[in-house]
């Protein structure tokens, strides 16, 4: 957990970074993020200590140290940064003020693939397929704020089932890329036991549903009362869960032997 943790505090300063050495390409007005599938919004905010939240979790509750000094003047010259991701356009605004636009189309995102390709970081067809799949169905919307305020809730609503593939040996891949690490393969007799070789998980308004091959298991409902109790008596960092419940986000795990269910979908 704290390695994960550590691994999203990284991306979010390479992000800042990444949009303050950019040059300025095309000036224009930030979109607004319309009605998408699949939708993302976060924010995230550094203080004048150095501590980062992101998406409502203050990171330092996790044990993620405050970031240092030179990455922090960085931040704090920058004041903030807003970047959509949404269809055929990223849009970057620094400080309230329309930076650059990224203008792609499918044609040159693959001819972006097919270069990096000749120094050595090839993506499959089969990845580069759902990439396409997920610019075409989502909009995701990134801040990030130099501000001693908390960060706002992570809104997060994802109809389109996230792909992870389980190999025989413990080898999980992720929307068709591969991992570095995996499953400890003593518990692969376990899993394959079973014999079940697709499993699905929704979560919704505070419902989770599962189902193995298909097949309908026992559906979970979560009382927000109850969370909230919960995460008092176990002292988790957690004071606002409504971002939870508003969350929709569904897992298809193909196992081995098995295969995704294309048509699958999550929440309503």
């Amino acid at each position: 957990m704290k390695r994960r943790t550590l691994l999203v505090a990284a991306l979010a300063v390479a992000f800042v970074g990444l949009v303050t050495v950019l040059p300025s390409l095309v000036y224009a007005d930030s979109p607004s993020p319309a009605a998408a599938t699949n939708s993302v919004s976060v924010d995230v905010t550094v203080s004048s200590t150095g501590n980062l939240t992101i998406g409502g979790i203050d990171l330092k509750a996790l044990g993620v140290a405050p970031l240092d000094s030179a990455s922090l003047e960085m931040i704090k010259n920058l004041d903030n940064a807003h970047v959509v991701v949404q269809g055929d356009a990223v849009t970057i605004d620094l400080h309230g003020t329309p930076a650059f636009k990224i203008q792609w189309n499918q044609a040159s995102r693959q001819a972006v693939v097919d270069l990096a390709a000749k120094y050595g970081y090839a993506v499959t067809p089969q990845v580069m397929s759902r990439i396409e799949e997920w610019i075409s169905t989502s909009s995701v919307d990134v801040t990030a704020r130099y501000t001693n305020d908390p960060s706002k809730p992570l809104a997060l609503k994802m109809s389109k089932m996230l792909w992870v593939d389980l190999g025989p040996n413990g080898e999980v891949a992720v929307e068709k890329g591969p991992l570095a690490f995996g499953i400890d393969p003593s518990i692969m007799p376990s899993i394959k036991q079973a014999g079940v070789g697709n499993a699905t998980a929704c979560w919704s308004k505070g419902s989770l549903l599962i189902k193995a091959d298909g097949k309908n298991l026992p559906m979970i409902t979560v009382d927000p009362k109850g969370a909230a109790y919960l995460t008092k008596a176990l002292n988790l960092a957690v004071d606002n869960l409504d971002p939870f419940f508003a969350a929709q986000l569904g897992v298809d795990v193909s196992l081995p032997g098995g295969a995704h269910q294309a048509t699958a979908t999550c929440g309503e």
